[in-house]
Parts: C-alpha cells; structure tokens; sequence
C-alpha cells in the first residue's frame, strides 16, 4: 500500500502537469495569469479528489514553492495556478503573474543546472525552452538548498550574461517563487548569453563553442 507521502507526491505532479501542461487538453478554464477556478477543478472527474484543505497542504508544503492558492474576492472562488514551468501559450510573461526584469542589479546570478548527456547539444545550439515558456535558471548555485529551477542532481551549471540578454532585447522574467524565466530567441539562448559553465561538483570550466 502506498504511504501518504508517495500519494502526496503523486497528486501534487498530476496538479503540477494540469496547470503547467494539460488544462487546456483536460477543457479546465485557465486564465493568462496561469490561475484556475478551484470549483472548475473540482467539477472535472479526474480532479474531483483536490479538496480545497488537500490544495491548501499541497501548496503549503511544496518545497519549491510551486504553487500559488488565493481567495479571488470579485468571483468568489478559490483559485490556484503553477508559479512557473508552463507551455501553454495562453500564460506567457507579465500577464503570467510574472516580474519584468530591466536592470542586471536585479539578478547578480542567474544559473541553469543540467546534464553531461546534454551538453554537447547545448554547447552547439544553446540551452532550449523545450516545450515550456521559457528556460528556467536559479538565483543561487548552492548545491545544498532545495532550489526552484535547480534540479538537485544536476552536474553542469550555466550561468547566463544577464546584462548582455537584457541590452539584447531578451526578456528576463521573475517568477513568485523567485525562478528566473527566458523565453530565448525562437526558444533557444545561445551559448554567446553563456558566462560561464562548470562541473558542478568538481568547480572545472567547460569550454564553450561559439562564444562571443
């Protein structure tokens, strides 16, 4: 028998895939904002075990902040959204409950984490949105915090010319859990935005092709 842990975790990434991915699929309403009707939720067959009090302890207890539960006084309904991570186009940028990012003072760091199996793709065409929104990168490169936007195995960190992607004209994004967010250009930030890459456990550079 599952614990209640392993449940939990279970029903916070079927949450998780619903409004970052599968709301639209799923016909559930889903505003620019990224935020769903509770109620609309709840209405859904496969949704109808996200009580408002399992809601409540999903987004209280995540522990990258993923979500966000408020009380929407002008509709009368609770709502929730993902505070990032989306690929549906209908939540994109400000609209998305996001902070515009204008000055590089507003991020002395911004770190991506991924794979040596990626690399050598990132090293000749740039990190790639995928089918997100938008790259994720962390404001930290603590390797012993729980990190949004920071997988906690990850062996290469990038970290990104933020005054450089912002003189280019590169939107640069602040979720409310503090993940940076960047569309790239048609998806992709070159490795020209690369300041650096290292091995994240030994500190070594990595060398980057076409950086300039």
């Amino acid at each position: 028998m599952a614990s209640k842990k392993q449940i939990d975790t279970q029903l916070s990434k079927k949450l998780s895939w619903l409004l970052r991915h599968g709301a639209k699929t799923e016909g559930i309403t889903i505003r620019a904002d990224g935020f769903v009707s509770v109620p609309d939720l709840q209405k859904h067959p496969r949704y109808m075990c996200f009580t408002l009090d399992k809601l409540k302890e999903i987004a209280a207890t995540d522990a990258k902040q993923r979500y966000t539960l408020c009380w929407n006084p002008e509709l009368g309904v609770h709502e929730i959204r993902a505070n990032q991570g989306h690929s549906l186009a209908v939540v994109e940028g400000e609209a998305g409950g996001l902070e515009s990012i204008t000055h590089v003072s507003q991020v002395p760091l911004a770190v991506h984490g991924t794979y040596y199996r990626h690399w050598e793709a990132i090293r000749s065409q740039g990190l790639s949105r995928m089918n997100r929104n938008h790259v994720h990168f962390a404001c930290s490169d603590e390797t012993n915090s729980t990190l949004s936007g920071f997988r906690s195995d990850c062996q290469i960190l990038i970290y990104l010319k933020v005054e450089k992607v912002l003189a280019d004209g590169i939107p640069i994004y602040r979720s409310s859990n503090n993940v940076l967010l960047c569309p790239g250009i048609e998806g992709f930030i070159h490795s020209s935005y690369f300041q650096r890459v290292v091995d994240r456990r030994t500190g070594q550079p990595l060398h980057i092709e076409h950086c300039y």
